[in-house]
């Protein structure tokens, strides 16, 4: 991984989580993404299509974009993976270096925060980052 995509993933929140229907097709859905120990976690409702999405079809690309207001732009990363259901009780490891930058309604997790649980009704995915891609245009704006 270069240090560009590090520096990306270490402060970006914003992200876009690409999974597969019951039907085989192919949907993108917005989540906060946070990246600890090696991998991405990713925390969403348990009875939402994109965690009934991610248990029945593992295989997913997530990009992380730079936070921020306005569209997401380049530079981004692309990270491809199984996302692995946690736990519940599980909980994300304690950050090395916080986001710089959440967003509105975000609060970076804490490792045993019920916030982040809702009685078991949200649950943790993890994406290992075994495949990790810098996105860059060359003609991007700043």
């Amino acid at each position: 991984m270069t240090d560009r995509a590090h520096t990306i993933l270490q402060a970006g929140t914003r992200g876009f989580v690409a999974t597969r229907t019951a039907a085989g097709s192919a949907v993108v859905h917005p989540i906060s993404v946070f990246h600890r120990g090696g991998a991405l976690w990713l925390n969403t409702y348990l009875k939402s299509a994109k965690a009934r999405n991610m248990i029945r079809h593992p295989a997913v690309a997530v990009v992380v974009v730079e936070s921020g207001d306005g569209a997401p732009r380049p530079p981004a990363v692309l990270v491809r993976g199984r996302a692995e259901l946690q736990p519940e009780g599980a909980d994300p490891p304690q950050a090395v270096v916080e986001p710089g930058y959440l967003l509105p309604g975000v609060v970076a997790p804490v490792p045993g925060d019920p916030i982040w649980s809702l009685d078991g009704r949200r649950r943790w995915f993890r994406v290992p980052l075994t495949e990790v891609t810098l996105l860059e245009a060359t003609d991007a704006q700043a």
